[in-house]
Protein backbone atom coordinates (compact mmCIF):
# COMPACT_ATOMS: atom_id res chain seq x y z
CA UNK A 1 0.00 0.00 0.00
CA UNK A 2 1.05 3.53 -1.07
CA UNK A 3 0.69 5.86 2.34
CA UNK A 4 2.32 9.03 3.56
CA UNK A 5 5.67 7.31 4.50
CA UNK A 6 6.21 5.53 1.72
CA UNK A 7 6.51 8.49 -0.47
CA UNK A 8 7.37 11.07 2.17
CA UNK A 9 10.32 12.42 -0.19
CA UNK A 10 7.70 13.49 -2.24
CA UNK A 11 4.93 14.60 -0.30
CA UNK A 12 4.59 19.04 0.08
CA UNK A 13 6.75 20.67 2.63
CA UNK A 14 8.98 18.17 3.35
CA UNK A 15 12.17 19.11 1.93
CA UNK A 16 13.33 20.78 -1.24
CA UNK A 17 12.04 20.63 -4.50
CA UNK A 18 13.41 17.75 -6.49
CA UNK A 19 14.83 19.36 -9.63
CA UNK A 20 14.22 16.09 -11.87
CA UNK A 21 11.39 13.10 -11.04
CA UNK A 22 11.97 10.06 -13.39
CA UNK A 23 8.67 7.91 -14.09
CA UNK A 24 11.07 4.27 -14.49
CA UNK A 25 8.17 2.32 -15.40
CA UNK A 26 7.00 4.95 -18.57
CA UNK A 27 10.79 4.84 -19.13
CA UNK A 28 11.50 1.20 -19.06
CA UNK A 29 8.29 0.52 -21.55
CA UNK A 30 9.74 3.63 -23.34
CA UNK A 31 13.33 1.68 -24.35
CA UNK A 32 11.44 -1.79 -24.82
CA UNK A 33 9.22 -0.11 -27.76
CA UNK A 34 12.02 1.49 -28.96
CA UNK A 35 14.89 -1.14 -29.06
CA UNK A 36 16.23 -1.62 -32.39
CA UNK A 37 19.21 -3.50 -31.32
CA UNK A 38 21.11 -3.76 -34.92
CA UNK A 39 17.97 -2.94 -36.54
CA UNK A 40 15.71 -5.90 -35.33
CA UNK A 41 12.18 -5.90 -34.07
CA UNK A 42 11.10 -6.33 -30.56
CA UNK A 43 7.75 -6.63 -31.52
CA UNK A 44 5.29 -9.41 -32.23
CA UNK A 45 3.59 -8.27 -35.05
CA UNK A 46 2.27 -10.39 -37.59
CA UNK A 47 3.46 -13.81 -35.60
CA UNK A 48 0.38 -13.57 -33.21
CA UNK A 49 -3.29 -13.60 -34.30
CA UNK A 50 -5.23 -11.77 -31.47
CA UNK A 51 -8.15 -13.58 -31.08
CA UNK A 52 -11.48 -11.81 -29.85
CA UNK A 53 -13.02 -14.18 -28.04
CA UNK A 54 -14.87 -11.37 -25.21
CA UNK A 55 -17.67 -12.78 -23.53
CA UNK A 56 -16.83 -16.31 -23.62
CA UNK A 57 -15.83 -19.33 -21.63
CA UNK A 58 -14.08 -21.48 -23.83
CA UNK A 59 -12.87 -21.35 -27.56
CA UNK A 60 -12.31 -24.42 -29.31
CA UNK A 61 -10.39 -24.50 -33.00
CA UNK A 62 -10.06 -27.40 -35.14
CA UNK A 63 -9.75 -28.24 -38.87
CA UNK A 64 -10.82 -30.54 -41.12
CA UNK A 65 -8.91 -32.58 -43.78
CA UNK A 66 -8.99 -32.61 -47.41
CA UNK A 67 -9.18 -35.85 -49.18
CA UNK A 68 -6.43 -37.94 -50.66
CA UNK A 69 -5.74 -37.53 -54.28
CA UNK A 70 -7.86 -39.44 -57.24
CA UNK A 71 -6.32 -42.82 -58.04
CA UNK A 72 -6.68 -44.41 -61.33
CA UNK A 73 -9.99 -45.78 -62.70
CA UNK A 74 -10.42 -48.66 -65.23
CA UNK A 75 -13.47 -48.41 -67.45
CA UNK A 76 -16.64 -49.65 -65.93
CA UNK A 77 -14.92 -49.83 -62.61
CA UNK A 78 -16.60 -48.37 -59.36
CA UNK A 79 -15.11 -45.12 -58.40
CA UNK A 80 -12.16 -45.62 -55.02
CA UNK A 81 -14.36 -44.27 -51.97
CA UNK A 82 -12.67 -41.83 -50.06
CA UNK A 83 -13.86 -39.71 -46.97
CA UNK A 84 -12.16 -36.50 -44.79
CA UNK A 85 -11.31 -36.63 -41.26
CA UNK A 86 -11.43 -33.65 -38.27
CA UNK A 87 -8.72 -32.81 -37.15
CA UNK A 88 -7.20 -32.20 -33.20
CA UNK A 89 -9.49 -29.69 -31.36
CA UNK A 90 -7.38 -26.94 -29.68
CA UNK A 91 -9.84 -25.55 -26.44
CA UNK A 92 -8.84 -22.50 -25.10
CA UNK A 93 -10.00 -20.97 -21.15
CA UNK A 94 -9.85 -17.76 -20.32
CA UNK A 95 -7.08 -16.76 -16.92
CA UNK A 96 -7.50 -13.69 -15.28
CA UNK A 97 -4.22 -12.05 -14.69
CA UNK A 98 -4.48 -8.67 -12.65
CA UNK A 99 -2.74 -6.03 -10.13
CA UNK A 100 -3.68 -3.79 -7.37
CA UNK A 101 -2.20 -0.47 -6.24
CA UNK A 102 -3.56 0.97 -2.95
CA UNK A 103 -2.92 4.55 -2.31
CA UNK A 104 -4.58 6.27 1.44
CA UNK A 105 -5.84 9.41 1.39
CA UNK A 106 -3.52 11.16 2.96
CA UNK A 107 -0.83 10.71 0.82
CA UNK A 108 -3.26 11.31 -2.40
CA UNK A 109 -3.85 14.80 -0.80
CA UNK A 110 -0.37 15.63 0.30
CA UNK A 111 2.01 14.52 -2.49
CA UNK A 112 3.34 17.46 -4.69
CA UNK A 113 1.59 18.16 -7.99
CA UNK A 114 5.36 18.68 -9.48
CA UNK A 115 5.97 14.78 -9.09
CA UNK A 116 2.40 14.08 -9.95
CA UNK A 117 3.31 12.02 -13.45
CA UNK A 118 5.85 10.05 -11.42
CA UNK A 119 2.93 8.93 -9.12
CA UNK A 120 0.52 8.12 -11.64
CA UNK A 121 -0.60 4.60 -9.96
CA UNK A 122 -2.88 4.24 -13.56
CA UNK A 123 -0.22 4.54 -15.80
CA UNK A 124 2.46 2.28 -14.25
CA UNK A 125 -0.15 -0.42 -13.99
CA UNK A 126 -1.04 -0.01 -17.49
CA UNK A 127 2.95 -0.34 -18.39
CA UNK A 128 2.87 -3.49 -16.29
CA UNK A 129 0.02 -4.94 -18.19
CA UNK A 130 1.66 -4.07 -21.89
CA UNK A 131 5.18 -6.18 -20.32
CA UNK A 132 2.77 -9.49 -19.68
CA UNK A 133 1.21 -9.04 -22.85
CA UNK A 134 4.78 -8.96 -23.95
CA UNK A 135 6.05 -11.83 -21.73
CA UNK A 136 3.38 -14.13 -22.14
CA UNK A 137 3.59 -13.96 -26.21
CA UNK A 138 7.97 -14.56 -26.61
CA UNK A 139 7.15 -17.40 -23.35
CA UNK A 140 5.11 -19.20 -26.09
CA UNK A 141 8.48 -19.60 -27.88
CA UNK A 142 10.58 -19.95 -24.41
CA UNK A 143 8.42 -23.07 -23.84
CA UNK A 144 8.58 -24.36 -27.13
CA UNK A 145 9.68 -27.32 -26.41
CA UNK A 146 7.86 -28.66 -24.15
CA UNK A 147 4.32 -29.35 -23.27
CA UNK A 148 3.01 -26.05 -21.34
CA UNK A 149 1.44 -26.13 -17.90
CA UNK A 150 1.94 -22.10 -17.27
CA UNK A 151 -1.19 -20.75 -16.94
CA UNK A 152 -0.92 -18.32 -19.63
CA UNK A 153 -0.24 -20.67 -22.14
CA UNK A 154 -2.05 -23.07 -24.26
CA UNK A 155 -0.73 -25.98 -26.72
CA UNK A 156 -2.26 -27.43 -30.25
CA UNK A 157 -4.70 -30.45 -28.99
CA UNK A 158 -2.19 -33.23 -30.50
CA UNK A 159 -0.94 -33.59 -26.70
CA UNK A 160 2.43 -32.72 -27.61
CA UNK A 161 4.76 -29.74 -27.41
CA UNK A 162 4.60 -26.99 -29.78
CA UNK A 163 7.89 -27.98 -31.38
CA UNK A 164 8.22 -31.09 -31.38
CA UNK A 165 9.50 -34.72 -33.25
CA UNK A 166 6.54 -36.69 -33.27
CA UNK A 167 3.21 -34.91 -34.17
CA UNK A 168 0.86 -37.59 -34.56
CA UNK A 169 -1.14 -37.62 -37.90
CA UNK A 170 -4.76 -38.26 -37.84
CA UNK A 171 -4.13 -40.86 -40.83
CA UNK A 172 -1.09 -42.92 -39.01
CA UNK A 173 2.20 -41.17 -39.11
CA UNK A 174 3.91 -38.70 -36.88
CA UNK A 175 5.90 -35.29 -38.51
CA UNK A 176 9.01 -33.10 -37.06
CA UNK A 177 9.12 -29.79 -36.70
CA UNK A 178 12.42 -30.05 -34.92
CA UNK A 179 15.78 -29.86 -36.22
CA UNK A 180 19.53 -30.73 -34.25
CA UNK A 181 20.21 -28.27 -32.25
CA UNK A 182 22.70 -26.10 -34.19
CA UNK A 183 23.86 -22.04 -34.39
CA UNK A 184 22.36 -20.22 -36.94
CA UNK A 185 24.18 -20.65 -40.22
CA UNK A 186 23.64 -21.15 -44.06
CA UNK A 187 22.68 -24.70 -43.36
CA UNK A 188 21.25 -25.00 -40.48
CA UNK A 189 18.99 -22.31 -42.26
CA UNK A 190 17.95 -24.78 -44.94
CA UNK A 191 17.12 -27.77 -42.88
CA UNK A 192 15.17 -25.73 -40.87
CA UNK A 193 13.21 -24.49 -44.29
CA UNK A 194 13.14 -27.87 -46.11
CA UNK A 195 11.16 -29.52 -42.63
CA UNK A 196 8.90 -26.24 -43.42
CA UNK A 197 8.53 -27.04 -46.73
CA UNK A 198 8.36 -30.78 -46.35
CA UNK A 199 5.05 -30.17 -44.05
CA UNK A 200 2.01 -32.05 -44.44
CA UNK A 201 -1.54 -31.77 -43.76
CA UNK A 202 -3.56 -34.56 -41.83
CA UNK A 203 -3.82 -37.06 -44.19
CA UNK A 204 -0.49 -36.60 -45.44
CA UNK A 205 -1.10 -33.96 -48.74
CA UNK A 206 1.73 -31.58 -48.88
CA UNK A 207 1.10 -28.25 -46.71
CA UNK A 208 4.52 -26.66 -48.04
CA UNK A 209 5.68 -23.45 -45.36
CA UNK A 210 8.27 -21.27 -45.40
CA UNK A 211 8.40 -20.27 -49.08
CA UNK A 212 7.80 -16.68 -48.76
CA UNK A 213 8.05 -13.49 -45.94
CA UNK A 214 9.53 -15.31 -42.99
CA UNK A 215 10.81 -14.38 -39.42
CA UNK A 216 13.41 -15.45 -37.96
CA UNK A 217 13.17 -15.53 -34.26
CA UNK A 218 16.05 -15.17 -32.10
CA UNK A 219 17.32 -13.94 -28.39
CA UNK A 220 19.05 -10.91 -28.41
CA UNK A 221 22.68 -12.79 -28.43
CA UNK A 222 21.86 -14.17 -31.54
CA UNK A 223 21.09 -10.82 -33.61
CA UNK A 224 24.10 -10.69 -34.60
CA UNK A 225 24.55 -13.89 -35.99
CA UNK A 226 21.30 -13.89 -37.52
CA UNK A 227 21.59 -10.89 -39.46
CA UNK A 228 25.32 -12.26 -40.92
CA UNK A 229 23.84 -15.15 -42.21
CA UNK A 230 21.07 -13.45 -44.18
CA UNK A 231 22.34 -10.26 -44.84
CA UNK A 232 25.81 -10.69 -45.66
CA UNK A 233 26.19 -11.04 -49.78
CA UNK A 234 28.46 -13.92 -49.28
CA UNK A 235 28.19 -17.00 -47.16
CA UNK A 236 29.77 -15.89 -43.74
CA UNK A 237 32.52 -18.16 -42.72
CA UNK A 238 33.63 -19.41 -45.93
CA UNK A 239 36.78 -18.64 -47.80
CA UNK A 240 34.96 -19.81 -51.79
CA UNK A 241 33.44 -16.82 -52.11
CA UNK A 242 29.99 -18.61 -52.72
CA UNK A 243 27.06 -16.64 -53.46
CA UNK A 244 24.53 -16.05 -49.86
CA UNK A 245 21.14 -17.82 -51.35
CA UNK A 246 19.10 -16.38 -48.57
CA UNK A 247 19.60 -12.85 -48.83
CA UNK A 248 16.62 -11.07 -49.89
CA UNK A 249 14.28 -13.90 -49.42
CA UNK A 250 11.98 -11.81 -47.40
CA UNK A 251 13.09 -12.14 -44.08
CA UNK A 252 12.40 -10.51 -40.86
CA UNK A 253 14.24 -10.73 -37.53
CA UNK A 254 12.54 -10.60 -34.59
CA UNK A 255 13.59 -10.46 -30.97
CA UNK A 256 13.18 -9.13 -27.72
CA UNK A 257 14.57 -9.23 -24.28
CA UNK A 258 12.04 -11.61 -23.00
CA UNK A 259 13.59 -14.67 -25.21
CA UNK A 260 17.22 -13.85 -23.32
CA UNK A 261 18.30 -16.49 -20.21
CA UNK A 262 18.13 -13.48 -18.34
CA UNK A 263 14.44 -13.32 -18.48
CA UNK A 264 13.31 -17.37 -18.34
CA UNK A 265 14.48 -17.69 -22.17
CA UNK A 266 17.57 -19.21 -23.80
CA UNK A 267 20.63 -17.19 -25.47
CA UNK A 268 20.90 -20.10 -28.20
CA UNK A 269 17.27 -20.99 -29.05
CA UNK A 270 15.66 -19.98 -32.13
CA UNK A 271 12.82 -20.43 -34.38
CA UNK A 272 11.42 -19.91 -38.24
CA UNK A 273 8.25 -18.74 -38.47
CA UNK A 274 6.16 -18.64 -41.61
CA UNK A 275 5.00 -15.03 -41.64
CA UNK A 276 2.02 -15.55 -43.88
CA UNK A 277 0.15 -19.19 -41.84
CA UNK A 278 1.62 -18.52 -38.37
CA UNK A 279 0.22 -20.57 -36.04
CA UNK A 280 0.59 -18.36 -33.18
CA UNK A 281 -2.37 -17.21 -31.90
CA UNK A 282 -3.35 -14.81 -28.28
CA UNK A 283 -6.88 -15.32 -27.10
CA UNK A 284 -7.99 -12.12 -25.43
CA UNK A 285 -11.32 -13.24 -23.32
CA UNK A 286 -11.15 -9.37 -21.98
CA UNK A 287 -9.00 -6.93 -22.82
CA UNK A 288 -6.54 -4.82 -20.71
CA UNK A 289 -9.56 -3.08 -18.08
CA UNK A 290 -8.56 -0.63 -15.86
CA UNK A 291 -10.78 0.86 -12.77
CA UNK A 292 -10.41 3.33 -9.68
CA UNK A 293 -12.29 3.33 -6.99
CA UNK A 294 -12.33 4.52 -3.26
CA UNK A 295 -12.66 2.28 -0.57
CA UNK A 296 -15.06 4.00 2.41
CA UNK A 297 -14.07 1.72 5.04
CA UNK A 298 -10.43 2.51 5.26
CA UNK A 299 -10.23 5.54 3.26
CA UNK A 300 -8.00 4.20 0.55
CA UNK A 301 -8.10 4.97 -2.99
CA UNK A 302 -8.07 1.26 -4.97
CA UNK A 303 -6.36 1.48 -8.70
CA UNK A 304 -7.45 -2.02 -10.46
CA UNK A 305 -5.84 -3.33 -14.10
CA UNK A 306 -6.42 -6.99 -15.48
CA UNK A 307 -7.02 -8.86 -18.05
CA UNK A 308 -8.41 -12.46 -19.36
CA UNK A 309 -6.21 -14.31 -22.22
CA UNK A 310 -4.16 -16.99 -23.34
CA UNK A 311 -1.00 -17.13 -25.42
CA UNK A 312 -0.15 -20.29 -27.40
CA UNK A 313 -0.75 -22.24 -30.98
CA UNK A 314 -4.01 -23.46 -33.11
CA UNK A 315 -1.65 -26.01 -35.37
CA UNK A 316 2.56 -26.93 -35.13
CA UNK A 317 2.51 -26.41 -39.12
CA UNK A 318 3.99 -23.18 -39.86
CA UNK A 319 6.82 -22.95 -37.33
CA UNK A 320 10.31 -24.62 -36.65
CA UNK A 321 12.53 -24.73 -33.94
CA UNK A 322 15.55 -25.34 -33.21
CA UNK A 323 17.56 -25.43 -29.46
CA UNK A 324 20.62 -23.72 -30.97
CA UNK A 325 24.34 -23.95 -29.87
Amino acid sequence: MINSKSIDLLLRGVRAEFANVVDQADKQLAAYAANIYLDAGNQTGALFEEINAQGQQRVESIAIAGVSELQPTGEAQEFPATDYVPSYVTSVEPYKFSRRIKVTRESAERRDSKYQKALNEASKLQVAAENTKARHRFDRFNNAFSVVTDKHLFDYGDGVALCSASHPRKVGAVQSNVVTASDISPTSIESMVLVLQNQMDDIGEPMPMGGGHNYIVVPPAKVRRAKEVIESDWVVDNANNNINVWKGQGWSIVTSPFLSATHGGSNTAWFIVDANFSPLKDVMFRPVTNETWFDENTKVFVHDISMEHKVGAYDWRGIVGNEGA
